[in-house]
């Protein structure tokens, strides 16, 4: 259909020319961020008058992988089997404190103070010595666990077994008298002492 007037002859060249103007604003948009791109870049000097110098220390550690693992899975494995043979003989071993048999020494192991006869006698030492085996793999593994020396560790167990006791167990205490020496006590006052 052609035009009737003049006037929409107009509107339409008007409204054309509006769509063209709309329509060209994103190609301008573009074409200002791109142009920016395409010139050559100024020059940044980033060396320096002296070479820097960089002092370095390194430790390089080798670690072989494959029997040790089996080794460390071993051991965990022990450790857990330790952990509950100790539970549970954990109330063999208070009958033997509460009776005053046995008493904590410096060497954060237990020790036979008073041995009953007979077969009671022997159960006494075959609970004490696998008690005590228990204890020397845990304090051993303890002091591998945390790079520290067993006899530090044997210390430590041996204070908290102080700490621990019940008013009247055995504990083998520093002889303030002869520095370096022990003697046995009966604990007096309240546990975590």
């Amino acid at each position: 259909m052609a035009p009737r007037n003049t006037n929409d002859r107009k509107y339409q060249t008007e409204r054309a020319t509006a769509d063209w103007r709309r329509r060209s604003i994103p190609l301008l948009i573009f074409l200002a961020f791109l142009a920016p791109g395409c010139t050559k870049p100024f020059d940044v000097n980033v060396s320096t008058a002296e070479p820097v110098k960089v002092e370095m220390s390194m430790d390089v550690h080798v670690y072989q992988h494959g029997d040790k693992d089996e080794e460390a899975r071993a051991a965990q494995k022990n450790y857990k089997d330790v952990m509950t043979r100790r539970r549970n003989r954990m109330g063999e071993i208070r009958e033997l404190k509460d009776n005053r048999l046995v008493g904590e020494s410096a060497e954060g192991l237990l020790s036979i103070r008073n041995l009953p006869a007979g077969e009671y006698g022997d159960y006494v030492k075959k609970t004490v010595a696998e008690e005590n085996e228990d204890r020397n793999f845990l304090m051993q593994y303890e002091a591998e666990q945390k790079d520290k020396p067993v006899a530090e560790v044997r210390r430590e167990q041996w204070r908290h077994a102080q700490r621990k006791s019940f008013p009247g167990e055995w504990i083998q205490v520093e002889d303030t008298d002869e520095p370096g020496t022990f003697r046995w006590i009966q604990k007096t006052g309240s546990s975590e002492e």
